[in-house]
Protein backbone atom coordinates (compact mmCIF):
# COMPACT_ATOMS: atom_id res chain seq x y z
CA UNK A 1 0.00 0.00 0.00
CA UNK A 2 1.32 3.01 -1.41
CA UNK A 3 0.92 6.06 1.26
CA UNK A 4 0.69 9.63 -0.79
CA UNK A 5 2.77 11.63 1.58
CA UNK A 6 2.60 14.88 -0.37
CA UNK A 7 -1.67 14.43 0.00
CA UNK A 8 -0.89 14.04 4.29
CA UNK A 9 1.57 17.10 4.29
CA UNK A 10 -1.19 19.57 1.81
CA UNK A 11 -4.28 18.42 4.88
CA UNK A 12 -2.32 19.03 7.38
CA UNK A 13 -1.12 22.30 6.07
CA UNK A 14 -4.64 23.16 5.88
CA UNK A 15 -5.34 22.18 9.12
CA UNK A 16 -2.59 24.36 11.01
CA UNK A 17 -3.90 27.46 8.87
CA UNK A 18 -7.76 26.98 9.85
CA UNK A 19 -6.53 26.58 13.24
CA UNK A 20 -4.31 29.94 12.78
CA UNK A 21 -7.71 31.51 11.43
CA UNK A 22 -9.81 30.26 14.54
CA UNK A 23 -6.75 31.17 16.95
CA UNK A 24 -6.55 34.88 15.02
CA UNK A 25 -10.48 35.48 14.92
CA UNK A 26 -10.61 34.89 18.44
CA UNK A 27 -7.77 37.37 19.37
CA UNK A 28 -9.52 39.85 17.41
CA UNK A 29 -12.79 39.29 18.47
CA UNK A 30 -11.24 38.78 22.31
CA UNK A 31 -9.79 42.34 21.28
CA UNK A 32 -12.48 44.40 20.28
CA UNK A 33 -14.78 42.96 22.75
CA UNK A 34 -12.46 44.89 25.51
CA UNK A 35 -11.85 48.04 23.25
CA UNK A 36 -16.37 48.33 23.11
CA UNK A 37 -16.28 47.34 26.61
CA UNK A 38 -13.15 50.38 27.39
CA UNK A 39 -15.81 52.67 25.00
CA UNK A 40 -18.45 51.82 26.45
CA UNK A 41 -17.27 52.49 30.19
CA UNK A 42 -15.56 56.15 29.07
CA UNK A 43 -18.72 57.22 27.57
CA UNK A 44 -20.62 56.04 30.65
CA UNK A 45 -18.03 58.16 32.67
CA UNK A 46 -18.38 60.80 30.52
CA UNK A 47 -22.03 60.95 30.94
CA UNK A 48 -21.59 60.64 34.30
CA UNK A 49 -18.99 63.91 34.58
CA UNK A 50 -21.22 65.70 32.37
CA UNK A 51 -24.19 64.99 34.56
CA UNK A 52 -22.07 66.19 37.46
CA UNK A 53 -20.75 69.36 35.89
CA UNK A 54 -24.02 70.45 35.55
CA UNK A 55 -24.93 69.36 39.37
CA UNK A 56 -21.92 71.92 40.05
CA UNK A 57 -23.59 74.80 38.08
CA UNK A 58 -26.98 74.19 39.45
CA UNK A 59 -25.04 75.03 42.91
CA UNK A 60 -23.44 77.68 41.97
CA UNK A 61 -27.06 79.35 40.52
CA UNK A 62 -29.21 78.45 43.97
CA UNK A 63 -25.95 80.12 45.95
CA UNK A 64 -26.17 83.18 43.58
CA UNK A 65 -30.22 83.54 44.23
CA UNK A 66 -29.34 82.96 48.37
CA UNK A 67 -26.48 85.40 47.99
CA UNK A 68 -28.28 88.51 46.40
CA UNK A 69 -32.18 87.93 47.99
CA UNK A 70 -30.02 87.75 51.97
CA UNK A 71 -27.46 90.27 51.10
CA UNK A 72 -29.79 92.78 49.38
CA UNK A 73 -32.05 92.18 52.78
CA UNK A 74 -29.69 93.43 55.02
CA UNK A 75 -27.74 96.19 53.31
CA UNK A 76 -24.86 94.20 52.25
CA UNK A 77 -24.51 92.87 55.95
CA UNK A 78 -22.90 89.66 56.18
CA UNK A 79 -23.23 86.92 59.19
CA UNK A 80 -22.31 83.72 60.14
CA UNK A 81 -26.62 82.98 60.78
CA UNK A 82 -27.47 83.63 57.38
CA UNK A 83 -28.21 80.61 55.19
CA UNK A 84 -25.96 80.89 53.05
CA UNK A 85 -22.59 79.96 55.49
CA UNK A 86 -21.56 76.77 56.74
CA UNK A 87 -22.03 73.27 54.99
CA UNK A 88 -24.98 71.85 53.19
CA UNK A 89 -26.24 68.31 52.57
CA UNK A 90 -25.05 65.78 51.61
CA UNK A 91 -28.68 66.03 49.75
CA UNK A 92 -29.45 62.72 47.87
CA UNK A 93 -30.74 62.83 44.48
CA UNK A 94 -31.18 60.32 41.99
CA UNK A 95 -28.03 58.53 40.95
CA UNK A 96 -25.74 60.41 43.55
CA UNK A 97 -25.63 63.25 45.97
CA UNK A 98 -24.22 66.72 46.30
CA UNK A 99 -22.98 68.71 49.15
CA UNK A 100 -21.51 72.13 49.70
CA UNK A 101 -19.74 74.24 51.58
CA UNK A 102 -19.35 78.23 51.59
CA UNK A 103 -16.79 80.27 52.48
CA UNK A 104 -16.54 83.80 53.02
CA UNK A 105 -13.48 85.08 51.50
CA UNK A 106 -13.83 87.98 53.51
CA UNK A 107 -12.96 85.82 56.65
CA UNK A 108 -9.27 84.94 55.60
CA UNK A 109 -6.02 87.27 54.66
CA UNK A 110 -6.49 87.40 51.10
CA UNK A 111 -2.24 86.58 50.13
CA UNK A 112 -2.82 89.01 46.53
CA UNK A 113 -3.21 91.92 48.55
CA UNK A 114 0.67 90.95 49.25
CA UNK A 115 1.12 92.67 45.43
CA UNK A 116 3.25 95.73 45.48
CA UNK A 117 1.76 98.85 43.91
CA UNK A 118 4.52 101.12 42.65
CA UNK A 119 2.08 104.21 43.43
CA UNK A 120 1.70 103.50 47.29
CA UNK A 121 4.67 101.32 48.39
CA UNK A 122 3.50 102.27 52.33
CA UNK A 123 0.42 99.83 51.56
CA UNK A 124 3.22 96.99 50.54
CA UNK A 125 5.23 97.40 54.25
CA UNK A 126 1.98 97.70 55.87
CA UNK A 127 0.45 94.27 54.15
CA UNK A 128 3.77 92.57 55.00
CA UNK A 129 3.50 93.79 58.69
CA UNK A 130 0.17 91.97 59.08
CA UNK A 131 1.20 88.62 57.33
CA UNK A 132 3.92 88.31 59.29
CA UNK A 133 1.85 88.68 62.83
CA UNK A 134 -0.64 86.10 60.91
CA UNK A 135 2.05 83.89 60.84
CA UNK A 136 3.05 84.63 64.38
CA UNK A 137 0.01 83.98 65.45
CA UNK A 138 -0.29 80.61 64.10
CA UNK A 139 3.12 79.75 65.52
CA UNK A 140 5.74 80.36 63.22
CA UNK A 141 8.55 81.43 64.26
CA UNK A 142 9.36 85.06 63.72
CA UNK A 143 13.14 83.95 61.03
CA UNK A 144 10.66 81.54 59.24
CA UNK A 145 7.90 84.50 58.93
CA UNK A 146 10.26 86.67 57.37
CA UNK A 147 11.46 84.32 54.62
CA UNK A 148 7.47 83.42 53.61
CA UNK A 149 6.56 87.04 53.09
CA UNK A 150 9.63 88.09 51.28
CA UNK A 151 9.37 84.73 49.23
CA UNK A 152 5.50 85.38 48.47
CA UNK A 153 6.19 88.97 48.01
CA UNK A 154 8.74 88.04 45.03
CA UNK A 155 6.68 85.69 43.97
CA UNK A 156 3.49 87.80 43.21
CA UNK A 157 5.31 90.92 42.02
CA UNK A 158 6.14 92.05 38.56
CA UNK A 159 9.82 92.08 38.86
CA UNK A 160 12.55 90.23 39.05
CA UNK A 161 13.94 92.11 41.86
CA UNK A 162 14.56 90.48 45.69
CA UNK A 163 11.95 92.87 47.92
CA UNK A 164 14.30 91.89 50.98
CA UNK A 165 17.32 90.29 52.13
CA UNK A 166 14.63 86.81 52.57
CA UNK A 167 13.21 87.23 49.03
CA UNK A 168 13.35 84.30 46.16
CA UNK A 169 13.45 85.32 42.52
CA UNK A 170 14.31 83.03 39.30
CA UNK A 171 17.95 81.84 40.34
CA UNK A 172 16.57 80.70 43.29
CA UNK A 173 14.12 78.43 41.25
CA UNK A 174 16.30 77.87 38.85
CA UNK A 175 18.77 76.12 41.39
CA UNK A 176 16.40 73.25 42.07
CA UNK A 177 16.48 69.85 40.99
CA UNK A 178 14.09 70.47 39.37
CA UNK A 179 14.26 74.30 37.66
CA UNK A 180 11.30 76.69 37.33
CA UNK A 181 10.66 80.39 37.29
CA UNK A 182 8.73 82.59 39.23
CA UNK A 183 5.18 82.81 38.23
CA UNK A 184 5.56 86.82 38.75
CA UNK A 185 1.79 87.19 39.08
CA UNK A 186 -1.14 86.86 41.59
CA UNK A 187 -2.15 83.90 42.90
CA UNK A 188 -5.44 81.75 41.85
CA UNK A 189 -5.49 78.61 44.18
CA UNK A 190 -4.01 78.14 47.63
CA UNK A 191 -2.38 75.34 46.77
CA UNK A 192 0.38 77.51 44.42
CA UNK A 193 1.98 78.01 47.32
CA UNK A 194 3.48 74.70 47.30
CA UNK A 195 5.61 76.56 44.52
CA UNK A 196 6.93 79.28 46.58
CA UNK A 197 10.03 79.16 48.54
CA UNK A 198 9.45 77.74 51.97
CA UNK A 199 5.94 77.00 51.94
CA UNK A 200 6.16 73.17 52.70
CA UNK A 201 3.02 71.05 52.69
CA UNK A 202 2.67 71.62 56.88
CA UNK A 203 2.93 75.25 56.26
CA UNK A 204 0.00 75.63 53.87
CA UNK A 205 -1.93 73.48 55.85
CA UNK A 206 -1.62 75.82 58.87
CA UNK A 207 -2.49 78.34 56.61
CA UNK A 208 -5.52 76.74 55.19
CA UNK A 209 -8.01 78.08 57.78
CA UNK A 210 -6.23 81.82 58.06
CA UNK A 211 -5.25 82.68 54.60
CA UNK A 212 -7.00 82.20 50.93
CA UNK A 213 -6.79 83.63 47.18
CA UNK A 214 -9.05 86.31 46.22
CA UNK A 215 -8.69 85.78 42.15
CA UNK A 216 -7.68 89.77 40.61
CA UNK A 217 -7.77 91.37 44.11
CA UNK A 218 -5.56 92.87 45.87
CA UNK A 219 -7.46 94.29 48.19
CA UNK A 220 -7.69 93.59 51.66
CA UNK A 221 -11.38 93.27 53.73
CA UNK A 222 -11.96 91.48 56.59
CA UNK A 223 -15.53 90.56 57.89
CA UNK A 224 -15.86 90.71 61.88
CA UNK A 225 -19.03 88.81 61.25
CA UNK A 226 -18.17 86.06 59.60
CA UNK A 227 -14.55 84.92 61.10
CA UNK A 228 -14.84 81.62 63.04
CA UNK A 229 -13.48 81.20 66.26
CA UNK A 230 -10.40 78.74 64.59
CA UNK A 231 -9.61 82.22 62.13
CA UNK A 232 -8.75 84.63 65.43
CA UNK A 233 -5.60 84.94 64.12
CA UNK A 234 -6.63 86.93 60.92
CA UNK A 235 -8.10 89.63 63.48
CA UNK A 236 -4.23 89.94 65.25
CA UNK A 237 -2.42 89.46 61.95
CA UNK A 238 -4.53 92.74 60.86
CA UNK A 239 -3.78 94.66 63.65
CA UNK A 240 -0.32 94.12 62.93
CA UNK A 241 0.00 91.64 66.03
CA UNK A 242 -1.77 94.88 68.19
CA UNK A 243 -4.47 92.28 69.53
CA UNK A 244 -3.65 89.49 70.85
CA UNK A 245 -4.76 86.37 69.91
CA UNK A 246 -6.31 85.61 73.40
CA UNK A 247 -8.00 88.74 73.07
CA UNK A 248 -9.24 88.23 69.17
CA UNK A 249 -10.92 85.15 70.31
CA UNK A 250 -12.69 86.36 72.83
CA UNK A 251 -14.28 89.73 71.02
CA UNK A 252 -15.16 86.71 68.88
CA UNK A 253 -17.43 85.26 71.57
CA UNK A 254 -18.04 88.21 72.75
CA UNK A 255 -20.23 89.40 69.11
CA UNK A 256 -24.13 89.18 69.11
CA UNK A 257 -25.55 86.28 67.30
CA UNK A 258 -26.50 88.08 64.29
CA UNK A 259 -23.35 90.01 64.13
CA UNK A 260 -22.52 93.98 64.09
CA UNK A 261 -24.66 95.86 62.16
CA UNK A 262 -22.75 98.35 60.48
CA UNK A 263 -18.55 99.21 60.43
CA UNK A 264 -19.66 102.34 62.74
CA UNK A 265 -20.49 99.61 65.40
CA UNK A 266 -17.04 98.02 64.94
CA UNK A 267 -15.13 101.46 65.74
CA UNK A 268 -16.51 101.91 68.55
CA UNK A 269 -15.55 98.69 69.78
CA UNK A 270 -13.79 98.86 73.28
CA UNK A 271 -11.78 95.95 72.59
CA UNK A 272 -10.27 98.13 70.23
CA UNK A 273 -9.65 101.44 70.93
CA UNK A 274 -6.49 100.49 72.50
CA UNK A 275 -5.45 98.98 69.20
CA UNK A 276 -6.44 101.87 67.19
CA UNK A 277 -4.65 104.46 69.09
CA UNK A 278 -1.30 102.32 68.94
CA UNK A 279 -1.94 101.79 64.79
CA UNK A 280 -2.73 105.55 64.57
CA UNK A 281 -6.69 105.22 64.23
CA UNK A 282 -6.46 103.45 61.12
CA UNK A 283 -7.56 99.79 60.97
CA UNK A 284 -9.85 100.17 57.98
CA UNK A 285 -9.67 96.80 56.96
CA UNK A 286 -11.99 95.60 59.44
CA UNK A 287 -15.98 95.14 57.66
CA UNK A 288 -19.28 93.92 58.10
CA UNK A 289 -19.78 93.92 54.80
CA UNK A 290 -18.70 90.75 52.46
CA UNK A 291 -18.37 90.72 48.17
CA UNK A 292 -16.37 87.06 47.66
CA UNK A 293 -17.20 84.07 48.70
CA UNK A 294 -16.45 80.63 47.70
CA UNK A 295 -18.40 77.81 47.11
CA UNK A 296 -16.90 74.29 47.56
CA UNK A 297 -19.11 71.52 45.84
CA UNK A 298 -18.98 67.74 46.53
CA UNK A 299 -20.29 65.47 44.15
CA UNK A 300 -20.97 61.91 43.43
CA UNK A 301 -22.90 60.69 40.23
CA UNK A 302 -23.02 57.15 39.60
CA UNK A 303 -18.83 56.01 40.58
CA UNK A 304 -17.57 59.70 39.35
CA UNK A 305 -16.65 61.51 42.24
CA UNK A 306 -15.61 65.22 42.06
CA UNK A 307 -14.46 68.43 44.06
CA UNK A 308 -15.55 71.88 42.25
CA UNK A 309 -14.76 74.97 43.72
CA UNK A 310 -16.40 78.37 42.34
CA UNK A 311 -15.17 81.73 43.25
CA UNK A 312 -18.76 83.93 43.28
CA UNK A 313 -18.44 88.04 43.49
CA UNK A 314 -21.45 90.21 44.75
CA UNK A 315 -21.48 93.89 42.73
CA UNK A 316 -23.94 96.02 42.88
CA UNK A 317 -26.83 94.00 43.47
CA UNK A 318 -25.79 90.96 41.24
CA UNK A 319 -23.15 87.86 41.59
CA UNK A 320 -20.50 86.64 39.11
CA UNK A 321 -18.83 83.86 38.91
CA UNK A 322 -15.23 85.04 38.94
CA UNK A 323 -13.05 81.22 39.11
CA UNK A 324 -13.85 77.70 38.47
CA UNK A 325 -11.92 75.20 39.14
CA UNK A 326 -11.85 70.99 39.47
CA UNK A 327 -10.12 68.75 42.00
CA UNK A 328 -8.48 69.02 45.25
Amino acid sequence: MRINLNQSSQKGAALITVLLVIALVSVIAVNLGGKLQLQITRMGNLQQAEQSYWMWLSAEDVLKEVLQRELDENDGVAHREQNWAGQNGPFPVEGGQIAARVNDLYSCFNLNSLVSDSEDPGTLEKRKRQYKALLQALDIDNYQAEILTDSLVDWLDEDSQLSGSNGAEDPDYESLPKPYLAANSQLMELSELRMVRGYSAEIVNTLSDSACVIPNETDLKVNINTLEQEQAAVLTGVTEGKLALADAVELLNNRPPQGYESNEEIAELAELESVRSELNGELSELTVNSEYFQLVAMIQWGEVEMRARSVLHLNAGRVQTLYRAMGD
